[in-house]
């Protein structure tokens, strides 16, 4: 009885309903039953609602994986949403009256009130620069910034300052693939603000 929910949560059952052609159902026993598609498996418990996906519990909604279950089992699945989703409690909901405050010109302020002064919080900024960075917690997985040319964690690839050099037999030089490149003609040994074609680019 689906006009027992929202005209919202009826259209998003209505597309989760689409994706459940290619899922099968497997009873485990008579509550619990497994749900599988691609190679996935969800465990749906229906006497304690819950799932494997975690949505189910979390959002008091059923999913793909309920309802296919729900289909299967031919279940009302009007059941297995919570009072949220359903039309009274949205109605209870804006039942009660509201008042208007109006607007600020029309209201009457005790004088107690007007006369109080509330003056800003006795703090003090601290020092220096403030800082831009959020503080890390410890749980959480730091990740430090490398070099993708030798692997050192104290530049990355665009500050890299120290090629390898590849000896000629005359000289020590620079291979092409790390020396500057202009961005402009994408040629070695200058750059778009030294390039020769800067000024017929910028007509």
């Amino acid at each position: 009885m689906h006009h027992q929910l929202t005209n919202v949560t009826y259209l998003v059952i209505f597309k989760l309903v689409d994706k459940c052609g290619y899922m099968t159902v497997n009873p485990v026993d008579w509550n619990i039953f497994s749900v599988k598609q691609s190679g996935k498996q969800w465990i749906v418990d229906l006497a304690w609602k819950t799932c494997t996906c975690n949505k189910f519990q979390m959002d008091m909604f059923p999913y793909s994986y309920v309802l296919v279950v729900a289909r299967d089992r031919n279940l009302d699945f009007t059941s297995l949403c919570a009072d949220y989703y359903k039309r009274q409690t949205l109605i209870d909901a804006y039942s009660i009256p509201i008042m208007s405050v109006g607007h600020p010109s029309s209201w009457v302020v005790p004088a107690d009130i007007t006369e109080r002064v509330v003056l800003n919080p006795l703090s003090k900024r601290q020092t220096g620069h403030p800082n831009g960075r959020r503080h890390v917690s410890s749980s959480e997985r730091t990740t430090t910034q490398s070099c993708k040319r030798c692997g050192k964690a104290d530049h990355n690839s665009r500050r890299y300052s120290n090629p390898p050099l590849i000896n000629d037999g005359l000289s020590r030089v620079v291979p092409q693939e790390y020396r500057c490149k202009c961005s402009i003609c994408y040629s070695v040994g200058h750059n778009k603000q030294t390039c020769p074609k800067k000024d017929a680019t910028e007509v």
